[in-house]
């Protein structure tokens, strides 16, 4: 084996919260990540890739027995258990080959009845170098789907809209969305979850067929990101505001978003919070509280 190729070292200084910070290797960044088009990043990528795959090569046959051995382990037409949700019963499957899943729905009970298409992973990744599913949901009324992918890595996901019946997207909200969303009681609305400039979580907006976004909360300090769930009986959007060591929780009506959000308690450093909401009663417990519900 050659030595591997080193990057050139190339003074850069920034600041920082009023700290001088030196990164010799800043200029490896292209400024339009992730479409990285700067000729010299690129040449020491490719040299990079080059020197692995030399390395790597003795060991090729060796790479081959055990991904064999892995994929015999597996059935080529795996699928999950078919799990009910209202109407009807839900679950992903394989194709002998395929690399990514389909997602199938039929009436709940019904063996009988053919299963419906909502979502095929491959023809979404077909012709693509990168494809990742974030997630996917239905609306409560069973017509739409909404799903979010990256097909680029950038890990900025576009949030679509799609009609099941037809099996056609009726809408792209965002290109700037992450995580799964979570639709409103009447079916008619979609709360989902902004990146900024930073990549950061910092925004749970609103979309409406038709209407103007809305914003329902932005997260102002820097240090804290966003997400968004839903009680286990879906009548509560949960808002959830965190860092690593301290969360905060807010509450929205499934069945009205617009509605004030209600803050189950002030952030305070060290504190974070796990909640659930069943009907009128909230369940909260904290992890400076020794566990106790309430």
């Amino acid at each position: 084996m050659t030595n591997p190729p080193l990057a050139d070292q190339r003074p850069h200084t920034s600041h920082w919260h009023g700290e001088r910070l030196s990164d010799p290797w800043a200029w490896l960044k292209d400024p339009g990540y992730p479409n990285v088009s700067d000729p010299e990043v690129l040449a020491y990528l490719e040299a990079e890739n080059a020197w692995f795959a030399a390395a790597m090569a003795p060991l090729q046959p060796l790479v081959t027995t055990i991904l064999d051995e892995l994929k015999g382990r597996v059935a080529p037409d795996d699928a999950s258990v078919p799990a009910r949700d209202g109407a009807f019963d839900y679950w992903w499957a394989f194709d002998p080959g395929a690399q990514y899943r389909c997602w199938w729905r039929r009436p709940a009970g019904d063996a009988a009845a053919p299963a419906q298409l909502l979502l095929s992973e491959p023809a979404l990744a077909e012709g693509k170098t990168y494809f990742r599913l974030a997630g996917s949901r239905v609306s409560p009324d069973g017509t739409k789907l909404a799903y979010a992918i990256d097909d680029n890595g950038s890990e900025r996901f576009t949030l679509r809209i799609r009609d099941i019946a037809s099996g056609i997207d009726v809408a792209e909200v965002t290109t700037q969305s992450i995580g799964v969303p979570v639709w409103a009681a009447d079916s008619q609305g979609l709360a989902w979850v902004e990146l900024n400039a930073e990549w950061r979580s910092f925004r749970v907006n609103l979309w409406q067929a038709g209407a103007e976004p809305v914003v329902l909360y932005e997260e102002a300090d820097s240090g804290f990101r966003v997400g968004i769930g839903e009680s286990q009986d879906r009548r509560w959007l949960i808002i959830t505001s965190a860092d690593h060591v301290t969360s905060e929780v807010r509450l929205l009506p499934a069945g009205d978003l617009r509605a004030p959000a209600l803050l189950v308690s002030a952030r305070r450093e060290g504190r974070e919070y796990d909640v659930d909401v069943r009907g009128e009663t909230l369940f909260i417990r904290s992890n400076d509280d020794h566990a106790n519900f309430r």
